[in-house]
């Protein structure tokens, strides 16, 4: 008979990683336990600290060629001529780096859409007017399949692609644009112009063997099944066995508000809490050695259920997300301050605690 004891469930994630059968009999474990083991193993990986990072981010165009049906941020690129969307000027990028600076950020995450027009020039100015104002700043830059993106149609190899970005000032890459790996699904949710899931772990390992890392992430809450979550993280924690470089796992949960999925009538609204919950705990349980860093991002989820993931899994809650925009475009509201933050840990009865980008304590709050 299958067991469903805390302790036994323990020993078997401490002793190795759990198999994909044994991660589906998990599911049949009331979500209390679960996240009591779950709070269990993030104090053997993680300790009772719960830290995050003072950030900004700078989305430099909507302009996209793949217009995914998850996305409620783009502005299809044929619209470009009508000027319907944006695209940073250098000058515009110099202010954001300006207001980013006078909040304090240590971290500049920049995404965008996927614009053919855009040189690899302007990507490294970007970088580099960034870095003339905030020499000392980490720049967490570029999802998985806008790298792959940015090579195609610059006309470079992956390798060649990240190395210029590494001299331009780039530190991280953001690990995005996993949405769900199996192609079935994936199908649904994005469009052909982004990489598959196969080739999104391939490049994963192309960029970490250049010694760039990131995070790594999921997207739920659409059509998936929990087969589909628990494959998803073994791919992410297998590759990251080979070649190591994922700095934290981000589940990020689908915010359907203003998306083409919601229009279809494919979804009819956002996941219920004890998803949001069951992921966390899950990707702790799974994730094991391999990731140590679970992240809540409050902007998806929502700040009272992020507070109760730290104290199921998480140990992270991503960062301050300053002028978040792709989020914001669902009409989530992303608005906190470190204070707001470093109340939400304490109030779970964790310490907070700010980091880098590489996920080292700087300070305690």
């Amino acid at each position: 008979m299958l067991s469903y004891d805390v302790d036994y469930w323990y020993e078997r994630a401490i002793e190795s990683p759990l198999e994909y059968s044994d991660s589906i009999d998990l599911l049949n474990m009331d979500l209390y336990d679960l996240m009591k083991l779950a709070d269990r193993l993030t104090h053997y990986d993680a300790g009772e600290t719960v830290s995050y990072a003072i950030s900004y981010n700078i989305n430099y165009t909507n302009y996209c060629t793949a217009s995914c049906p998850i996305c409620a941020f783009y502005v299809p690129y044929k619209n470009k001529r009508f000027g319907k969307g944006y695209e940073l000027t250098k000058e515009q990028v110099r202010k954001e780096a300006l207001i980013a600076k006078q909040k304090g950020a240590t971290e500049i995450h920049i995404v965008g859409g996927f614009d053919p027009d855009l040189s690899i020039e302007y990507y490294e100015d970007i970088f580099r007017t960034i870095r003339g104002i905030m020499p000392n700043v980490a720049i967490k830059a570029f999802t998985i399949p806008e790298i792959d993106f940015i090579a195609r149609t610059t006309g470079n190899s992956i390798k060649e692609t990240v190395l210029r970005f590494m001299d331009a000032g780039m530190n991280a890459h953001t690990g995005g644009g996993a949405e769900i790996f199996d192609q079935e699904i994936r199908k649904y949710i994005t469009t052909p112009e982004k990489v598959s899931g196969e080739k999104w772990l391939e490049d994963a390992k192309i960029i970490h063997s250049l010694g760039l890392k990131g995070n790594s992430t999921m997207t739920y809450g659409h059509i998936e099944g929990w087969e589909h979550i628990i494959d998803h993280m073994i791919r992410l924690r297998d590759n990251q066995i080979e070649v190591p470089g994922f700095l934290s796992f981000i589940p990020l949960k689908f915010s359907p508000e203003n998306t083409a999925l919601l229009r279809s009538g494919r979804v009819h609204g956002p996941a219920p809490v004890d998803k949001d919950l069951k992921v966390i705990a899950l990707a702790r349980i799974i994730m094991g050695r391999a990731i140590r860093n679970i992240s809540v991002y409050w902007v998806a989820i929502g700040k009272l259920t992020a507070q109760i993931a730290i104290n199921g899994g998480g140990n992270d809650l991503v960062g301050t997300a300053y002028s978040e925009k792709v989020f914001g475009a669902t009409d989530r509201k992303t608005s906190t301050t470190t204070e707001e933050l470093n109340n939400m840990i304490r109030q779970a009865g964790k310490i907070p605690g700010v980091r880098d980008t590489f996920y080292n304590i700087v300070e305690y709050a």
